[in-house]
């Protein structure tokens, strides 16, 4: 007997077979087709040679089905000959939910529960705890409350709702379903708790915004493992609470990379950008490698930092192909360059991507604006729906701010009016503000002012902010003190607009006024918010913060300073 080549023999050898040697050669071959490609190679021998398909057979390839379809396929061949089979109703279930679960597909869950209704209806076989936890996978993702509660019902009469495998799937529908308290009841229930029951009710909790609630759970836990610490990381920093963050990071036994990135996005979340980088290194030195989602909040640090060094560092990670360069990487690293001031790198990333899409052209456009090229800009969007993309609000925030910054009042009006006239788009408070930037930057207040009191909807601080400060530029001092009286309603304890006003208020000679203002914040407690400026030297970045003397070398700095003063001009 000859077999092929290379491994590929799922072709039976030839010769006779005895007919008892069909089954078992059937789900041998059954078993080694393990993926989508070989499964269907299987079916297409069974459909050829008249075989039978046994209910092991069909198991193994509905497991391993490309698709809802072909599961169903395989189950309605098989479940004459082994109709009482539960495990074939189980894995044509599960299937179901997994593409449910993976491509948010209500039909496939819907297809499930219509599955296990007729399995209910024929009475054998009877199902099992993996059965109906796929079904309750589906009434989850269906969001089905009442099936949810049935099936539920069920469970209790079964027997089966204490099983840790099906409480977990129940209290991750409860949690859901926004039934937090059913979830808990479910959970408190369960007397052989595992380390997934206890994952799914922390991430129930933190789901439901309730962090204390998931922190009672976590403690309690008797086994935990790095999804259990993530799911915890990500309530706090959800709730702002980065320190808290860091700090379960570093109590981890154990890590993964999912770990390090929520601890990148911890320093980042508190200004700590110097310290994000730092992170990334341990990382690398811990010998974990970066994905993706890494990179992404990786870039994003470094763009807030502003280190060209530090960014071309990142990019020669990227080249050394880790990381899928993507759309979304490449819009990211444009993003990068440009706000550590390199936009020639910025422009040259852009121009050699192959693939483009609106985010690409939007990073671009923006970029391009704030480095104040603004007719560059305005081309690039008449390049971008010459290729047949289609702006969205993000293009027009960029393109009013190009405006606004090269000083085109009329084209800017223009691309402010064809956002609803040409391309359907709703303008937003915050376009409003990038117009009332554009005329205040052009010394057009009262055009500005009028924009304020006639626009469809209540102005937010950045109108106002953007109106007080053109006021500041232009002193005019009347308008600025109703654009202040506005925004101190709106944020009371911010200081920059206490500041503003004081600047616009000395430009006018009113110094009475700038003292009153200057009372208010002392009375009201109101702290000036201290300067910070970041100083690259031989790729260290270093941090200064006014009347700051933390930096090691504070003495010697402080020291230059003071005989720099003392130099005649």
């Amino acid at each position: 007997m000859r077999h092929g080549a290379g491994g590929a023999a799922l072709s039976p050898p030839c010769g006779r077979l005895h007919a008892s040697a069909l089954p078992a050669l059937v789900a041998g071959l059954a078993r080694r087709a393990t993926t989508p490609a070989t499964a269907r190679q299987l079916q297409a021998q069974l459909l050829l040679r008249g075989l039978p398909l046994p209910a092991r057979a069909a198991v193994a390839l509905i497991a391993a089905s490309p698709s809802t379809r072909h599961a169903r396929t395989v189950f309605d061949s098989a479940v004459p000959a082994a109709s009482g089979n539960v495990y074939l109703w189980t894995a044509t279930i599960a299937a179901y939910a997994r593409h449910a679960s993976s491509s948010s597909s209500p039909s496939a869950a819907a297809e499930a529960l219509a599955l296990f209704r007729l399995m209910l209806r024929r009475g054998d076989p009877r199902p099992n705890a993996f059965t109906t936890s796929s079904v309750v996978r589906c009434c989850s993702a269906l969001r089905a409350v009442l099936q949810g509660l049935q099936v539920h019902g069920f469970l209790g009469k079964a027997g089966l709702g204490r099983s840790a495998h099906v409480g977990a799937a129940l209290v991750d529908m409860y949690g859901n379903l926004g039934q937090v308290a059913d979830a808990r009841r479910v959970f408190d229930k369960i007397s052989a708790r595992n380390v997934v029951v206890g994952n799914t009710m922390v991430a129930c909790y933190v789901r439901a915004g309730d962090v204390a609630a998931a922190r009672e759970v976590f403690d309690g836990m008797a086994e935990r493992d790095p999804i259990s610490w993530n799911t915890m990381m990500t309530g706090y920093l959800w709730q702002g609470e980065a320190g808290v963050t860091r700090e379960l990071f570093e109590e981890m036994p154990e890590r993964s990379v999912n770990s390090w990135n929520m601890m990148i996005s911890a320093c980042s979340e508190e200004a700590l950008w110097v310290d994000a980088v730092g992170v990334f290194n341990r990382m690398r030195l811990a010998g974990f490698q970066p994905d993706a989602a890494t990179m992404a909040v990786l870039m994003s640090a470094c763009a807030q930092l502003g280190s060209l060094s530090v960014a071309r560092q990142v990019h020669g990670f990227l080249k050394k192909g880790y990381i899928e360069m993507n759309c979304h990487v490449l819009n990211s690293l444009v993003d990068m360059y440009a706000k550590c001031g390199s936009i020639s790198q910025a422009h040259l990333l852009f121009v050699e991507a192959h693939l483009k899409d609106t985010v690409s052209y939007n990073v671009m456009i923006t970029a391009l604006a704030h480095h104040g090229h603004g007719r560059e800009a305005l081309q690039l969007f008449n390049e971008m729906v010459l290729e047949g993309l289609h702006p969205d609000s993000i293009t027009f925030l960029g393109v009013l701010s190009a405006c606004a910054h090269a000083g085109l009042v009329h084209e800017g009006k223009h691309y402010f009016e064809s956002m609803t006239t040409n391309y359907a788009i709703e303008q937003s408070l915050d376009h409003y503000a990038c117009m009332v930037d554009l005329y205040g930057r052009a010394g057009l207040i009262e055009e500005a002012y009028f924009l304020v009191q006639t626009m469809p909807m209540k102005p937010h601080a950045g109108v106002w902010g953007a109106l007080l400060n053109a006021c500041r530029k232009h002193c005019q001092v009347e308008v600025g003190k109703i654009a202040a009286r506005e925004l101190i309603t709106i944020e009371p304890r911010n200081p920059g607009t206490y500041i503003l006003l004081a600047n616009t208020l000395a430009r006018g000679q009113q110094w009475d006024f700038v003292e009153t203002v200057r009372q208010s914040m002392r009375g009201k407690g109101i702290d000036k918010t201290a300067g910070c400026s970041w100083v690259e030297v031989d790729s260290v970045v270093h941090e200064f913060l006014m009347r700051d003397f933390s930096h090691p070398n504070s003495d010697e700095i402080y020291s230059i300073l003071e005989h720099l003063y003392l130099q005649p001009e």
